[in-house]
């Protein structure tokens, strides 16, 4: 158990902070402790950013404010995706600045409202790797496996009353059906993984191989280009792996959107994070 305001951690039984008198909740560390994912001086950006994130489903988001600027936290579970994520905000954001500067007839409020949906359009879901999606998709299977034999095993021992516990026969028929197509399902996800095995050393092939195409065009001359001095270097660093997405969007179109932001926040945590 957890205090929310204190971040303390509490014996399983008790309900109510004793510092603060807040409501516990369950939780790990990592559900309370909070990180700061990005900050700027102005609060409209930071408020459409809260609602970006609240939008992909990134829970327990907050607001700060120290000496003028305005710091979004996320929990420290929830870093990484958020981190990934928020570089649509930050095209969604350029797109706005750019709409401000170059369209002529329309309002700067019918801009920022425009920019407020395509935010939320850009909303992605968090790509996974087939090496991840390989092992998660056969843990399951042989989890859904082993918990369907162990029920069948349950049943049997029932109706032979080994267990002195007794179903009458619809009860009976329904558990057997829940617990074998628990094993099927389980069959059937082993079989998944085999396939998304399969496509492991492929995805690392192309991955390479986009890199490989990142580093010959992205040169420093052009991330020089991209950088914006009135900005944190935090916010130089998203709009420089947003560019960079754009870039991949554009030459590989038939490409999954959220793999190639995958690659593009990792290309620039390898290549260029440490050059700035």
């Amino acid at each position: 158990m957890w205090c929310p305001v204190c971040k303390t951690e509490y014996q399983e039984g008790i309900t109510v902070c004793n510092v603060c008198g807040s409501k516990l909740e369950e939780g790990t560390g990592d559900s309370f402790t909070t990180v700061n994912l990005y900050e700027t001086e102005d609060k409209k950006t930071a408020l459409k950013l809260l609602e970006y994130l609240q939008f992909s489903e990134i829970g327990n988001t907050g607001l700060e404010e120290e000496d003028g600027i305005y710091i979004v936290t996320v929990p420290q579970s929830q870093e990484k995706e958020a981190r990934k994520l928020i570089s649509g905000f930050i095209m969604a954001l350029q797109e706005e600045q750019d709409k401000i500067k170059d369209v002529n007839g329309n309002s700067r409020q019918d801009n920022v409202n425009s920019t407020q949906n395509s935010i939320l359009n850009n909303a992605s879901k968090t790509y996974i790797r087939k090496a991840d999606e390989y092992k998660d998709v056969k843990t399951s299977g042989i989890t859904f496996i082993i918990f369907g034999l162990i029920g069948i095993l349950y049943l049997i021992l029932c109706r032979l009353e080994v267990i002195p516990l007794t179903y009458n026969e619809i009860v009976l028929i329904l558990l057997l059906c829940m617990f074998m197509s628990f094993v099927v399902y389980g069959f059937s996800s082993i079989i998944k993984s085999k396939k998304i095995k399969g496509q492991i050393a492929e995805e690392e092939t192309l991955t390479s191989k986009i890199k490989l195409w990142l580093g010959k065009n992205i040169t420093d001359g052009l991330v020089k280009s991209w950088k914006d001095e009135s900005v944190t270097e935090e916010e130089n660093e998203l709009i420089i792996i947003s560019k960079i997405n754009e870039e991949l969007q554009l030459n590989y179109p038939e490409i999954d959107k959220s793999y190639l932001e995958m690659v593009a926040d990792e290309y620039f945590n390898e290549k260029l994070s440490a050059k700035l």
